[in-house]
């Protein structure tokens, strides 16, 4: 009687050699990995450099003290009344960047637990200046920005609380708020609370927590759409003035 062959057995030796050669294998995948990981995150360090150091040298068309000032001037006055006077001063001050009134437009903002409206008047890449406020009690987180805000207040009152404090603050009329870029505070609105906003960075890093609570939590694509579309007016006004400017 024939007995079957019993396949060839692989000797420990071998069985050693491919699993080297295997565990080698690995570690070079694993290392090729690191090293693109590496260096995406240097090409993100290098980009996020520029962009600061670009933010840092540029003109800018306005300034917080400007913005400020002129909202103080107008403060304690009926919002709408004060609101119509600073958009014609910014016009006189800044033609060819304040959008025009068939573009203004007060559009719902939902963001950190806390309702207001807005309305934008100039927007870029590196600036933005609106009129905001509420017809309603509302508070919540104020987001973490890219960006310095200043608010001065034209009515009503409101209130902060300081990251790292157990004291709030409450600003009136003609006072200002300043908000530095990566600060994070809780604010809080009273009814009739309106102000005069500037913002000035890197201002699409804003939109992701300005638009959150739209698209996450009350899904109001009306409001998203004029969002978005006030914001490209805005881009687009700031594009033909810088055109016009080289002479195009």
């Amino acid at each position: 009687m024939a007995w079957p062959r019993r396949g060839r057995s692989r000797s420990p030796s071998r069985w050693r050699r491919g699993g080297a050669a295997a565990a080698a294998g690995g570690m070079g995948a694993a290392g090729r990995r690191a090293l693109r990981a590496g260096l995406a995150l240097g090409a993100l360090v290098l980009v996020l450099q520029g962009l600061r150091g670009w933010l840092a040298s540029k003109r800018y068309e306005f300034s917080p003290a400007e913005i400020a000032q002129l909202a103080r001037h107008h403060a304690g006055l009926d919002h709408e009344l004060a609101f119509s006077k600073i958009i014609v001063e910014l016009r006189k001050k800044h033609p060819g960047h304040i959008l025009p009134d068939e573009d203004l437009q007060w559009v719902f903002v939902n963001a950190g637990g806390w309702m207001g409206s807005m309305c934008l008047l100039h927007a870029s890449l590196t600036e933005y200046v609106l009129l905001f406020g509420t017809a309603v009690d509302t508070g919540g987180h104020s987001g973490r920005y890219w960006a310095d805000i200043s608010d001065t207040v034209i009515s009503g009152t409101f209130r902060q609380w300081k990251e790292g404090t157990t004291r709030s603050e409450i600003y009136y009329p003609g006072d200002t708020i300043v908000h530095q870029a990566g600060e994070a505070t809780s604010v809080q609105w009273s009814a009739g609370t309106w102000m005069v906003e500037y913002g000035r960075g890197f201002i699409p890093s804003t939109l992701a927590f300005a638009l959150a609570d739209t698209l996450f939590s009350t899904q109001d694509f009306v409001t998203l759409f004029y969002t978005l579309r006030a914001y490209a007016k805005g881009l687009l006004l700031e594009a033909n003035a810088f055109f016009s400017t080289l002479g195009c």
